[in-house]
Formats: structure tokens, C-alpha cells, sequence
């Protein structure tokens, strides 16, 4: 009975040298982008988010939101018009959201973060509309886009349009001034042709006009009288 009681204390203090190894090689990183601003009419239900990494840590992140007062960031007392949720992204790594089901102009504030008791994450900023907008933005510097903001297609297809409109002026500004180049080209070619042919021409009469017959005598007078008559 004593070995084996022995044993289990043993492998009680084994098993808690592992666990407390692994929790100091463990630090927790939460990613939220700076001044991140997100807009919400009122009555709308809003999502907010922050990025999780546990390198070297061997567990499930343990995600807490905490609403700032002044030099405090207050735990959340969730009530029926709010709820947490997570979602794995990779093995270390997770994606931890806040959702308002139900806003309200009460919500407004900055809220954070939390992995564990030390860890926090940079302020997001939560703005309640009351002007009955429908749409729900953040700024650009958050990187992880939010299923409440649509994208703004009416800018998209227009930029589609003159992409398109000036990749075919392109196209006819080229064909145009290739046409014309050759154009060009093939009228000097047969100008060139031209004016090779009439010299050629020309230098043949020259040449049949000096030629003598062949029956001619070359005396002196016959030679003369030929000379003057050309």
C-alpha cells in the first residue's frame, strides 16, 4: 500500500510539472487593430470581433468581454440581447465574437478582449446610431470584414465600366496607329518600286541610243557622220 500510494503521488507531481511547463510556455496574443470603429443603427444586431493566438499552448482560448468606464473595463453581465461565440481558425489560432442581437443606444462605449486574467486587447470602439441608417461599418484598418457590412457595389460596377471603356480606346488607339504605319510603309515600297523601274528604263534607252549597228564600218567619215547625226 505504500509503493503504490507512492506511485500516485508521484504521478500526481509529474502530471503537474507537465501542466505547469506548458502554461508558462504559453502566451497569449490577441490582434485587434487600433481605432477600430465600427457604426450600428439602433435595434440592429452588430458583430464584433478580435483574433486569438495561443502559441504553445495546449488548450481552448478562454475569451472574456469587458465594457471600458473610465480607467476600468468592466465584465459584461450577458443578458438575452447579447451573446459570445468562437470559431477555430487554425490550431493555435481563433476568432472570438460579440454580438449585439438587439442594440441599443446604451451600448454605445468602447469594449475589449480578455484571454484569460492578463491578457486584453485594444479597445474597439461601439457607435449607436439613431438616424435609421441600415448599414453597419467599421473603419478599413480592421482587417477581418464583418458580415454586417455589405459591399458598396453601386462604386464597384462603376469602376468595372471605365476599366472596360478604357482598355477598348486603348485597343483602337493601337490598331489605329498600326494601320497607319503601314500605310505608310507600303506607299514608300512602291514609290521605291516606281522610281526604280523609271531609272531602269531610262538607263536602257540611254544605253540602245549609244549602241552602234553591228554592220556599221568604222571608218572616220561613216563614225563622224553617225556622231553628228545623234
Amino acid at each position: 500500500m505504500i509503493i503504490l500510494a507512492t506511485i500516485l503521488i508521484l504521478m500526481c507531481v509529474i502530471v503537474s510539472d507537465t501542466t505547469n511547463g506548458s502554461e508558462m510556455n504559453c502566451y497569449p496574443v490577441i490582434r485587434v487593430p487600433r481605432n477600430t470603429v465600427f457604426l450600428a443603427p439602433v435595434m440592429s444586431v452588430l458583430k464584433i470581433n478580435c483574433t486569438i493566438t495561443l502559441p504553445g499552448c495546449h488548450r481552448n482560448p478562454r475569451v472574456s468581454w469587458c465594457k471600458t468606464y473610465g480607467n476600468d473595463c468592466k465584465a459584461l453581465n450577458y443578458t438575452n440581447h447579447i451573446r459570445t461565440e468562437w470559431k477555430s481558425i487554425t490550431e493555435h489560432e481563433w476568432m472570438a465574437f460579440f454580438i449585439f442581437l438587439n442594440i441599443s443606444m446604451e451600448d454605445t462605449g468602447f469594449y475589449r478582449c480578455k484571454e484569460g486574467d492578463t491578457t486584453i486587447g485594444h479597445a474597439i470602439n461601439v457607435t449607436v446610431t439613431d438616424n435609421g441608417e441600415d448599414k453597419v461599418s467599421h473603419n478599413q484598418s480592421n482587417t477581418i470584414h464583418d458580415l454586417n457590412t455589405p459591399p458598396n457595389d453601386g462604386l464597384q460596377w462603376l469602376w468595372y465600366v471605365l476599366y472596360i471603356c478604357s482598355g477598348i480606346v486603348l485597343l483602337v488607339f493601337t490598331i489605329m496607329i498600326v494601320s497607319f504605319l503601314y500605310i505608310i510603309r507600303r506607299q514608300g515600297r512602291k514609290s521605291t518600286r516606281k522610281d526604280m523601274a523609271n531609272k531602269n528604263q531610262y538607263m536602257e534607252t540611254e544605253k540602245n541610243d549609244l549602241l552602234l549597228p553591228p554592220n556599221l564600218c568604222l571608218n572616220s567619215d561613216v563614225l563622224t557622220s553617225v556622231v553628228y547625226r545623234v
